[in-house]
């Protein structure tokens, strides 16, 4: 029931992962998300994160997935 995910992909930042997926027209926030003390104790430089709603389809749900595996293999 969650609709946001953050989330971080083995060593790639997660700034990089969002300005690639921002220019595969994809948007998502990258950050700490006001949460930076916690960021700072697990020594994490912030989260990528997506945002889901009731007006998502399905085709754009994957279209994220493919535009994030296209990103990962790039940044890999």
């Amino acid at each position: 029931k969650a609709s946001v995910i953050s989330f971080l992909v083995a060593d790639i930042h997660p700034y990089d992962i969002g300005v690639l997926l921002d220019k595969f027209g994809i948007a998502m926030r990258t950050g700490h998300h006001c949460a930076q003390p916690i960021m700072d104790h697990f020594k994490i430089p912030g989260t990528a994160r997506a945002s889901f709603a009731f007006y998502n389809t399905k085709e754009e749900i994957d279209l994220f997935i493919t535009a994030l595996k296209r990103a990962i293999n790039m940044l890999s």
